[in-house]
């Protein structure tokens, strides 16, 4: 093979295998990609479900997670046993179960004798005060909102496991 072949092929081969320059987003463009956040992120399976007695403007006393968010139960649940009829995904994405890894929650403000968990149909132990499980609700928007009270069968739950109300 001569020379100028072999300088012509390495040439092609060269061109051939010259990678492509890589695009990258900045934070903020792939924020904007990514759209708004669906809601208030649950606790994760893996963590010790929080409790917390406070006001709600608009329903009084109510029990809220580790961020403030206020805590719902649904009156379709079963409380004795403890039982969800909100087990698919269209429902828990917008009901979103209180979860704790192990039966674990901390609840310093709460009826200790109120507080409990049992095993959803998918394994975890979701959180309950007094038999009732509990759930945020999605729309929420932020910390001490209660807009899901009275929405389709679920209210906000008071300190002493019942529906709040002023």
């Amino acid at each position: 093979m001569s020379r100028f072949a072999v300088f012509a092929l390495v040439l092609f081969l060269g061109a051939c295998s010259t990678a492509a320059p890589e695009e990258t987003a900045t934070p903020e463009e792939l924020e904007a990609a990514s759209g708004p956040a669906a809601g208030p992120t649950p606790v994760l399976p893996g963590d010790v479900a929080m409790l917390r007695v406070e006001e709600s403007a608009a329903v009084g006393p109510v029990v809220a997670d580790r961020d403030h968010y206020t805590l719902y139960f649904d009156e379709k649940d079963g409380t004795n046993p403890p039982s969800s009829v909100c087990v698919e995904a269209e429902c828990t994405l917008v009901w979103i179960p209180l979860l704790a890894a192990g039966g674990q929650v901390e609840a310093p403000t709460v009826d200790a004798k109120l507080v409990g968990t049992f095993k959803r149909p998918d394994g975890l132990d979701q959180v309950t005060i007094g038999g009732h499980p509990v759930y945020r609700y999605v729309d929420d928007e932020q910390a001490g909102d209660a807009v899901g009270h009275g929405v389709d069968g679920r209210f906000a739950i008071a300190p002493n496991g019942a529906k709040a109300s002023r």
